[in-house]
Order: C-alpha cells, then sequence, then structure tokens
C-alpha cells in the first residue's frame, strides 16, 4: 500500500488534516501523522511528506533522505464557522489565534483576501513577549491557545487542504485516475455544501457582496457575478485573469439572452476551453444577480473519471435480432411490422415510450435489420452524461484544443459511427445550447471537432429515443421545433406491457428460462395459479425491466421443487396486493371465461374447461358453451370454426381491461 507522511508542529492541526486527507484518498493510501510538538519525527522511509506551512518543512528538511519528496500544503479557511465574523463590528480589534507566528501571518492575510478589511488584526502565538490585548479573538481551531481575558472566542476551525494541494499529492502517489472520481465528488460535495451555507446567509445578512466574495475565493474557481442587465459587478482574481469583460455578452455572445442560461457550455477564451455554467440568484421578487462559474476543461475530464467512464471506449455490438421480437396484441404486431420496413431505410427514426419497453432492443433490431448491420451501431445516453462534455465527446476535438489535449484529437462519435447508426437516447435530455448544434449535424451530414475549424463529413443513420413527450417539450420552449421534425421523420411508438397483457405469460416463461439453470415448458411449474393471475393483473408500471427483475427475485428466491405462491412474491408486490384485496375467485363465471379467452391468441370450449379447472373452478363444457353464446351476443367475443376457437372483440377487450383493473 502507498504511504503518505504528514507532519503538522500541533497535534490538533495534524488530526484536522488526517481527517481531511483520509476521506478524499479512502483505503488507497496509508496515511501516517507525525506532530513536531509531540516529539514526533516521519521516518525517511516514507517517499513522499506533507508539511503544514513552510515552517515545518524547515525543521524537518535536514533529517530527510535523498529519495523523499517533500509537499507545502497549500490551505484555505474554512466557511463552516465563518458566520458569527459577520456580526463583529466594522474596525474592531482583534486578536487573531495560531500555533507559531507565520501561521498567524498566514491566517491574517487570507481573512483580509477575504473580504475582511475593516478589521485590526493582532497575532498571539505561544511563547510571543508582547501582543495586544483584545476582547475578541479568532483562532483557526487553537482555542485551547487564547490567553485569559478575552470576552469572545471565534473558533473558524482548522485551515483545510486545498483542492490543488490534494491533486498534487495523487498525482506523487501515481493514484490520479483511481482517486480523482473521490475527489471530484468531494469537491462537489463541498460546493453544495457551500450553496446552502450561501442561501442561509443570505436570509441573515445584509453584507451579500462581502459574503459571496468570502465564499466563492475560497475555491479554485473563476467566479463572477452580474446584474439582471448583464453588467459584471464582481470578479474575483481567477476570473481577472481569464477574461477581463465589463458584460456577460462579452463572454456567452450578444444573442444569449441570460434568462435562457443555465446549462454547461463549452467557451474558449484566450485561445484555452472552460466550461462555463450560469446560476441565477433568486427571492421572492425575481431575479438579484447571476453568477457565473468557470472551469478549466481539462482539469474537469481528469478529476471527473465517474462521468467518463459512462462513455463507451470500446466499439458496442447490438446482439437484438428481430426475431427476437414477437406479440399477441395486434398493435404490438403492426409496430413490429412497421419497425421492420423502417429498418431499410436510411431516414431518422423517432422512438418514444415508457422506461422499461425496449426502445433500444428495438433500435438494435433496426439496425441489424438494416442495410449497415455489420457495421458501427453506437449507443449514447444523454441522460448519462454531463452537458459540459457532450459536444466533445459527441464530435470530438483536434489537437491543442485545450491543454492536455490528446495528441492527434479524438474522433467524436458520430465519426465513430460512419458508415453505421448513432443510437440517441434520452434525446429529450439534450441541452438547448446542444440542440442547435444536433440539427446542424442532422441538416448537413458535416461534422466539426472543438476547436478546429474543418468539416468533417459523416454517413450516419440516426435513431433517437425518449420516454418524454417532446410535443410538450417543444410547447415549453425546452426542446426546439425543428430539431423535434427532423427528428420524427419516421415515428416509433412501443406500447407499455399493460396495454399487452396477452405477452405477459410467454415474456415470464421465457425470462424464467433465460435466468435459471433448469429448462421450463409451462409456467404452473413454478406458479400457483393465484401468484400467475395476479402477476397477469399487475400494472407493470415498471414495464418489461420490471419484469424481468420480478423473474430474477423469483429465480433467487425459490426452494428447489416447489411452486411460487402469491405471498412469494417481492414485498412491494404483495402490499400491492393487500392494498387491492387480489383475489381471483372474487370474479363471476362469465368474467372468468371472458378474461381465460381475453389472456390468449384464441381458445377452444375443452382447452377453457382446463384452465378453468387449475383456477379451482369447476365448470362443465356445455356451461362454459351457455357462457360463451352469451358474451357472443354481448358482442365482447367472436367464435372461429378450428382450433382457434374464441376471441375477443375489440368491446370485450375493454370491459377485460376493467376486469384487469379492478379484479
Amino acid at each position: 500500500m502507498k504511504e503518505l507522511a504528514v507532519v503538522s508542529l500541533g497535534e490538533n492541526t495534524l488530526n484536522s488534516m488526517m481527517e481531511q486527507l483520509n476521506r478524499y484518498l479512502g483505503d488507497r493510501v496509508q496515511v501516517k501523522g507525525f506532530a513536531l510538538e509531540k516529539g514526533m519525527e516521519p521516518d525517511r522511509s516514507c517517499p513522499l511528506i506533507l508539511v503544514t506551512s513552510d515552517l515545518v518543512g524547515r525543521m524537518i528538511s535536514h533529517n530527510l533522505s535523498s529519495g523523499q519528496k517533500l509537499i507545502v500544503a497549500r490551505r484555505t479557511m474554512s466557511y463552516e464557522c465563518i458566520e458569527p465574523v459577520f456580526s463583529l463590528q466594522e474596525t474592531t480589534d482583534i486578536l487573531l489565534v495560531n500555533d507559531t507566528e507565520e501561521s498567524c501571518i498566514e491566517s491574517i492575510a487570507q481573512l483580509k483576501s477575504q473580504g475582511f478589511h475593516s478589521f485590526n488584526f493582532h497575532p498571539y502565538y505561544p511563547g510571543i513577549k508582547e501582543y495586544r490585548p483584545c476582547d475578541v479573538s479568532i483562532t483557526p481551531g487553537e482555542p485551547h491557545l487564547v490567553p485569559e481575558g478575552v470576552k469572545q472566542v471565534i473558533n473558524i476551525g482548522h485551515r483545510q487542504v486545498d483542492i490543488t494541494t490534494i491533486t498534487e499529492v495523487m498525482a506523487q502517489l501515481e493514484i490520479l485516475e483511481d482517486a480523482g472520481a473521490l475527489a471530484s465528488s468531494e469537491f462537489v460535495s463541498e460546493i453544495v455544501h457551500l450553496t446552502r451555507y450561501l442561501s442561509t446567509l443570505n436570509r441573515k445578512l445584509d453584507r451579500s457582496n462581502l459574503l459571496l466574495t468570502t465564499i466563492f475565493d475560497k475555491y479554485s474557481k473563476a467566479l463572477m457575478f452580474c446584474d439582471p442587465y448583464g453588467t459584471i459587478t464582481y470578479a474575483n482574481e481567477k476570473m481577472k485573469w481569464i477574461f477581463d469583460g465589463e458584460k456577460i455578452s462579452d463572454l456567452m455572445g450578444e444573442e444569449t439572452p441570460l434568462d435562457q442560461l443555465g446549462e454547461e457550455e463549452i467557451v474558449e477564451i484566450g485561445g484555452n476551453l472552460f466550461i462555463v455554467s450560469v446560476d441565477r440568484v433568486e427571492n421572492q421578487e425575481g431575479v438579484i444577480c447571476y453568477l457565473v462559474e468557470c472551469r478549466n476543461y481539462d482539469s474537469f475530464r481528469r478529476l471527473d473519471t465517474a462521468l467518463r467512464s459512462k462513455i463507451q471506449h470500446h466499439r458496442f455490438i447490438p446482439r437484438h435480432v428481430f426475431d427476437e421480437l414477437s406479440s399477441k396484441n395486434p398493435e404490438v404486431t403492426r409496430m413490429i411490422d412497421m419497425a421492420k420496413r423502417m429498418a431499410k431505410s436510411n431516414s431518422t427514426i423517432l422512438i418514444q415510450g415508457e422506461s422499461g419497453t425496449g426502445k433500444e432492443l428495438l433500435a438494435q433490431a433496426i439496425h441489424n435489420g438494416s442495410g449497415r448491420a455489420g457495421q458501427a451501431f453506437v449507443p449514447v445516453n444523454f441522460a448519462a452524461l454531463s452537458p459540459s462534455i457532450l459536444e466533445s465527446e459527441l464530435f470530438g476535438y483536434v489537437e491543442g484544443a485545450y491543454t492536455g489535449a490528446k495528441k492527434g484529437g479524438k474522433h467524436g462519435l458520430f465519426e465513430e459511427a460512419h458508415g453505421g447508426t448513432i443510437f440517441m437516447d434520452e434525446i429529450g435530455d439534450a441541452p438547448l445550447s446542444l440542440q442547435v448544434k444536433l440539427l446542424r449535424v442532422l441538416q448537413e451530414g458535416v461534422v466539426r471537432r472543438v476547436g478546429g475549424t474543418e468539416l468533417v463529413p459523416i454517413d450516419v443513420r440516426v435513431i433517437a429515443a425518449t420516454n418524454i413527450n417532446l410535443e410538450e417539450r417543444v410547447a415549453e420552449g425546452s426542446f426546439r421545433e425543428d430539431l423535434y421534425y427532423r427528428l420524427n421523420v419516421l415515428p416509433l411508438q412501443t406500447h407499455p406491457l399493460r396495454q399487452r397483457r396477452e405477452d405477459i405469460t410467454s415474456l415470464l416463461l421465457s425470462y424464467l428460462n433465460v435466468y435459471s439453470e433448469e429448462e421450463h415448458y409451462h409456467l404452473h411449474e413454478v406458479f400457483t395459479e393465484e401468484a400467475l393471475q395476479f402477476l397477469v393483473q399487475h400494472p407493470w408500471p415498471g414495464n418489461i425491466r420490471e419484469l424481468t427483475n420480478v423473474v430474477e427475485y423469483v429465480i433467487n428466491i425459490r426452494p428447489p421443487g416447489d411452486r411460487i405462491e402469491l405471498p412469494d412474491l417481492p414485498p412491494y408486490l404483495i402490499r400491492e396486493a393487500e392494498g387491492r384485496g387480489f383475489s381471483s375467485s372474487a370474479l363471476s363465471e362469465e368474467e372468468q371465461v371472458l378474461l381465460t379467452i381475453y389472456h390468449t391468441y384464441g381458445i377452444g370450449r375443452r382447452k377453457m374447461v382446463d384452465q378453468l379447472r387449475q383456477k379451482g373452478m369447476s365448470i362443465g363444457e356445455s356451461k362454459v358453451k351457455s357462457i360463451i353464446q352469451e358474451l357472443k351476443e354481448r358482442g365482447w367475443i367472436t367464435i372461429h370454426k378450428g382450433a382457434r376457437g374464441c376471441t375477443v372483440t375489440e368491446e370485450g377487450r375493454n370491459e377485460a381491461k376493467k376486469l384487469v383493473s379492478f379484479g
């Protein structure tokens, strides 16, 4: 295991830093702590040493071996305990208490840089010969060092190691790729806490400008504020280094309305790429100001490895074909037949339907049934990727597009799909800023990589899918109308499982054989009649995905040789059964016969008698014959000659659905 030695002057500071480093580094690194005031010195075998200050570094430098690497931590004030400082009157004399003279000077400088210019700070540390007595003391985690006579002690907590030092430590330990995602998560978590903290203080304090400066100057990001008219009112030092405009339009463009901003965009500033996002700061009266944040694109990609892992790095092989798709439902059958005809075309297809209804399976079958079968099938899920990296992943980038860009650039997913199919899943989650560029690609058949000028021709079949009503999104303005019509050339609608109940039994049997090590020929080998009827009548809000989960659950908990009864089904289904008061015997003989016909593609009297007997109903063939005749006279069923027997009419299907809903 890799090792890191942390050396500080005092034990309290050491414990604070150890806790933070263990949170960031996890179990990848053994962190050892050494407090000089306790007579502890780092051993010479630890290859990397992190010290809390230059002073500590000088104190131990004489005892280091030639192979040991020394890093001086860059530390910043903690925001969590700083609120009491705002209640102090301006020009107050404050005793700044820390463990050394050097750390006192550093703490005073940081407080002043974060907006506390009006206070008169006076240092105090162990061993000081003379100091200015004050009624108020501020200390970063060293309250035990405050001298007697101080009336008010404000402990603002130990200074934290900043993210740049964390990144440097990970790089030295060669764990940046593995631990970067954790560091990114911790960093984002701190931002979330900051936002909540900011919201709370804004309700309590009138000094919002000072508060915002204190909070956002703490981080190594470029930040600025602008008023509702787009005029910049504040920019931190990091923002001033990369951008010196007077209005937000100088950064985002003249034609970009402030009230439509918010999504992350990649912007080139001074030859480098930055991720720019805009957030509205509002109260009950409306927008107070806008917060603009810039992040280095390369740093974001390196640290946020969790998001990048969601990208398909290897060619995806579509497995599903039309032969796997079948249904007893006429509407689903027509949809599959329509998809087969559409597969022969090169036109764009838009598949809409609820989650879990097999939209990607259908897209794979279309690709494999097309003239592009054997070529690339490239799936991309718009809901799974951060808007800030979508553009570069879809369109690629050129060499030198940003600092640390891959030599030679990188192909985007559209280029990888050249000659084949790109499947854009959850297209309804595409940010507005990207929709314009997608429309251009669909219209012109070319892509331009990020940072480049050359237009790259592509030959790509586009299949898009969404579980969102795009027409509603168009009406509300969150999805471009022209893009919707460009995608909706060949529309397909998948059907929820509750609308194709005649397929439930065959699907259950099929997935039982997929997940089980043994082969099943009939559902009654696995389920009792009561459990099976409940599954047929269940509304299946999660559709086929929910059905497969139930089957997998049943396979895992079923005792060998036993059948699954109603109480053995997943607990959430049992609660539903109790809530509905489910009982197959609650239906009349006539209703049972109608449901039996409804759940089949066609059934004769003898087979119907057998199925009713399995449900515990002893109805003779003559009685079944009279019930069938009555159902026919009501217009609910049609009687055929031959093996097909009886089938339900549209009116009968509606009546059966009522029984399923309330049975």
